[in-house]
């Protein structure tokens, strides 16, 4: 069964972050694109949460054997606030559309992941599994890896949802659908620009994970 859903722009999970949030999400703004390969965030807004269930990862809908995961996160939450920078691209003579240059998914309180050590991304790399598109999720609720799942079905719905909102000119534009309606299990799909994928840790002396950040980015 194929559950889509997206937020309205007024909605309470499209609500703007808080000054504590805001001002940790610029700090990430800064910390990932210091060599300016990423499109800066004109804003951020809260799309909602995603469901934790082992590792998440950046490469949701790959189908290849390379794709970059995290683990060790901070124990306790099933599900976490994620927040998007969005920009506005051109392509063409038609309107601008909000796009997603980065995503930041906070596990514990901005004081707390701002005394963490942020790392500095993957160090490698691997191509994006959907051009166009980032897709965000836990593993176990990755589209792909659900045995007799169409998961290009999912990908459709996502992009349907998504140009809507384009056509509407909506500033919050992503999509949501859910794998698991029983585990509450999500992923979350995003427009992009960048073609290449980069993911950030702030970890904490004992190697627990307190926040994750993503890119999309293209080289110079």
């Amino acid at each position: 069964m194929l559950i889509a859903m997206t937020a309205a722009e007024d909605s309470p999970v499209s609500a703007t972050p808080t000054a504590a949030m805001d001002a940790l999400l610029w700090r990430w703004a800064d910390h990932v694109n210091r060599n300016g390969v990423m499109a800066r965030p004109e804003w951020f807004a809260c799309v909602g949460e995603l469901a934790l269930a082992g590792q998440v990862t950046w490469y949701g809908m790959a189908t290849n054997a390379g794709r970059w995961v995290h683990e060790n996160l901070l124990p306790g939450p099933g599900r976490v606030p994620v927040y998007a920078g969005f920009h506005w691209s051109e392509a063409g003579d038609g309107p601008a559309e909000a796009r997603v240059s980065m995503v930041v998914l906070p596990l514990a309180d901005p004081a707390r992941i701002i005394a963490a050590e942020w790392d500095e991304g993957y160090g490698g790399y691997e191509p994006a599994p959907v051009d166009g598109y980032a897709v965000l999720c836990s593993e176990p609720f990755d589209p792909v890896s659900i045995r007799g799942r169409d998961a290009e079905a999912d990908l459709r719905e996502a992009k349907r949802i998504i140009a809507a909102g384009a056509d509407e000119g909506r500033r919050v534009n992503y999509a949501e659908i859910v794998i698991d309606p029983d585990r509450g299990g999500n992923a979350l799909f995003f427009p992009v620009d960048g073609e290449e994928r980069d993911g950030y840790e702030a970890l904490e002396e004992d190697g627990t994970v307190v926040c994750l950040a993503f890119i999309s980015y293209d080289f110079d």
